[in-house]
């Protein structure tokens, strides 16, 4: 079994690299290459020379992740709400295709998915300020307060 890098797709020695998560996504992946006959039992790393360049990939695909899910949201909520407020009948063919529209363009952030790394710590859950912080552009951070002189 080899290990590989998924940013730069090379070998990486034995004991060297990050192992990233065996999440849903990288199963069905590695199910749907299993029917084709593709399978290939490889370890997925990153490397650690590589290790900053994942970490650009992995923020850009949160955020567009939370930017997709957005966008699905409002035209989820136009195309049920706006038929009704310009006063045409109720219509549970109208939901269904809002809600798959919804679904197709959220499953859009997955054309540019990262998967997250072993090591990460992710079993506690995210306060409010620190997602806001996460997903806030550089420019508009919080910076923190200074203590006045006296």
């Amino acid at each position: 079994m080899a290990r590989l890098c998924i940013v730069s797709r090379e070998e990486v020695p034995k004991g060297e690299g990050t192992p990233i998560k065996e999440d849903a996504i990288i199963r069905s992946i590695r199910k749907v290459k299993a029917k084709l006959g593709i399978l290939q039992n490889n370890e997925l790393v990153v490397s650690d020379e590589k290790l900053e360049e994942y970490k650009k990939k992995r923020s850009k695909f949160e955020k567009m992740a939370v930017i997709h899910t957005t966008v699905a949201a409002v035209f989820v909520i136009l195309l049920v709400v706006g038929p009704l407020l310009m006063g045409a009948a109720f219509n549970i063919v109208s939901i269904f295709f809002a809600l798959v529209l919804g679904v197709m363009i959220v499953a859009l952030a997955l054309l540019g998915y990262v998967p997250a790394l072993e090591s990460e710590d992710e079993t506690m859950p995210r306060t409010a300020d620190q997602v806001v912080a996460k997903l806030a552009p550089k420019s508009t951070a919080k910076k923190p307060k200074r203590k006045k002189r006296k």
